[in-house]
């Protein structure tokens, strides 16, 4: 994700990438990314790549990534690790910000994936402004998908309910954007509902599909509460399973996925 401060890249990788849930989500969105690209040698362009996880992925799926993200320090990791598997012939990294994705000169892209959040640190203003150099980064017929915190999150609001805690029960549906943190540094955050990524990109996409990633499996934040469950938490992911074509829960789960074809 990208974020306004030095991130942590240690942190971002045990608390996220690593931990029980955060693998468990990440389990959710490959298995409809391997789905939807199911011929190997498609050419991907990953915003905020973070420290590289999901384009390694990728790349060992067969497929072309340019992973960018615009903290050099998530770039440098996302390096490593593409040498460590072997795939670094197949990603090209780059240093890149959403304001800087109008000057991006790419081929003509199969899909433009952001993963986990990155389109929560900007608002809803600037989610507009991404809709023409998003689409102009795709082949016609290309797709764009996105996993994004909604403004609510069931489980959430329930576990801060139950402990008396109002303020951080029902934070995502505060207008204002707020502070998440991690490890010491952290990211100005925006909660955006699916009808706001909708209304953002509707000149230029049409809607696929949207659904919940966490709607039963918890955000990590309850790591380590249930994180060590394994038993539990696969049966939490077996429900998220059964329920992922509820697309009226994608609102009420820890993340959802919104995948758009362009249209023009």
């Amino acid at each position: 994700m990208a974020s306004p401060l030095q991130p942590d890249t240690s942190a971002y990788d045990r608390e996220f990438t690593f931990s029980r849930i955060g693998m468990v989500q990440r389990r959710m969105v490959w298995g409809y990314l391997d789905t939807m690209l199911s011929m190997p040698g498609m050419n991907v362009l990953e915003l905020n790549c973070g420290t590289g996880t999901d384009a390694v992925h990728l790349a060992r799926n067969g497929h072309r990534v340019m992973a960018t993200d615009i903290s050099e320090e998530m770039l440098k990791v996302a390096r490593e690790k593409a040498r460590q598997f072997g795939v670094e012939d197949r990603i090209d990294h780059v240093r890149l910000g959403f304001e800087d994705l109008p000057l991006l000169a790419t081929p003509p892209m199969d899909l433009v994936l952001s993963n986990f959040g990155g389109f929560n640190c900007i608002d809803a203003p600037h989610l507009y402004r991404l809709a023409d150099p998003i689409a102009n980064a795709l082949k016609p017929g290309g797709r764009f998908i996105a996993v994004v915190m909604p403004d609510r999150c069931l489980a959430e609001t329930v576990h801060y309910f139950f402990r008396g805690n109002w303020k951080e029960a029902f934070r995502r549906g505060r207008h204002d954007p707020v502070w998440a943190a991690l490890s010491g540094t952290g990211a100005v955050t925006w909660y955006h509902s699916p009808r706001i990524m909708i209304d953002a990109f509707h000149d230029r996409f049409r809607v696929v599909n949207v659904r919940p990633i966490g709607l039963f499996v918890p955000p990590t934040f309850l790591e380590n509460r249930i994180g060590h469950r394994g038993k539990f938490l696969e049966r939490l992911a077996r429900w998220d399973a059964r329920t992922a074509g509820w697309r009226w829960t994608a609102r009420y789960a820890d993340h959802y996925l919104i995948d758009l074809e362009r249209t023009r």
